[in-house]
């Protein structure tokens, strides 16, 4: 939908929220005293919420009025205050509760034709519980922050990845089928293999790093900035096609559980499909 803005200008809407019986749900659940549900203790617990339902409907009227408007710095705050809620503060990937929205869209856009087919990778960091025993919950957390911004880095702008649990992490491919996601699940494997990192330059703390192999040393070495390999870190990978799995979601994930357990069960650090 097309409109014209105060200057003049055709401002393209996005039309894909309504006002619909589950965005007024919202606004009674905000509306209730936070009393009678002790996890909403504050306004801001019951704020972000809220801003997390709406962002599982697409986005608020309001922004598109402030593009109608040529308000364009309201409409980016409000878009960034979204996407902030919407992001998984460690690993900069969407949170879980973010997944089951966009599925329900990818399947409506399969059902419409505007979208051929989608595929889902299942991802889990090999041994991780090894490395918070072993060298701390802190050198844990890097390793996901680090594993975060690789994943962002090797995908594409129009894929989508999730945190799932704690080490797990579900990514979502539009326009993908099962051998095109399977060569992406290697690249990643591949990327994670010689890239990610857990050691220390000299004395300091042992933490997870983005460093080419050939800069690793395993010994002591009359070299400042030598870094001193710890451990690799590897993670593996379980892919499955939607339409290859009767069009269903439930399969969808079945599936590519299956797989993933199958990649763990054969060794870890591969791919299984």
């Amino acid at each position: 939908m097309d409109v014209l803005n105060q200057q003049g200008e055709m401002i393209e809407l996005d039309t894909g929220f309504r006002f619909s019986d589950a965005f007024f749900s919202l606004l009674d659940f905000i509306k209730t005293p936070s009393s009678e549900d002790a996890s909403r203790t504050t306004c801001e617990s019951q704020c972000a919420l809220f801003y997390r339902d709406i962002m599982n409907y697409a986005f608020v009227d309001s922004h598109n009025q402030h593009l109608a408007d040529g308000r364009l710095d309201l409409a980016s705050q409000n878009l960034n205050e979204i996407n902030n809620l919407s992001l998984d503060y460690l690993t900069g990937l969407k949170k879980k509760e973010f997944l089951k929205r966009k599925l329900v869209s990818l399947e409506g856009e399969v059902y419409l034709g505007e979208l051929a087919d989608f595929s889902l990778i299942m991802c889990d960091l090999d041994k991780f519980k090894e490395i918070n025993d072993n060298f701390g919950h802190s050198a844990g957390d890097d390793t996901l922050a680090l594993f975060g911004v690789l994943l962002l880095e090797t995908l594409r702008p129009s894929d989508f990845a999730y945190r799932y649990g704690g080490e797990e992490f579900l990514i979502l491919l539009p326009e993908t089928g099962l051998k095109e996601a399977t060569l992406v699940a290697e690249r990643l494997r591949l990327v994670i293999e010689e890239r990610l990192q857990i050691g220390n330059y000299g004395l300091n703390q042992v933490t997870a790093f983005d460093l080419p192999k050939s800069k690793i040393v395993n010994d002591e070495a009359d070299i400042n900035d030598a870094f001193f390999l710890a451990k690799d870190v590897t993670c593996s990978f379980g892919v499955a096609n939607y339409l290859d799995n009767d069009q269903s979601t439930d399969t969808l994930f079945i599936k590519a559980d299956e797989n993933l357990y199958i990649a763990k069960e054969n060794g870890r650090n591969q791919v299984s499909a």
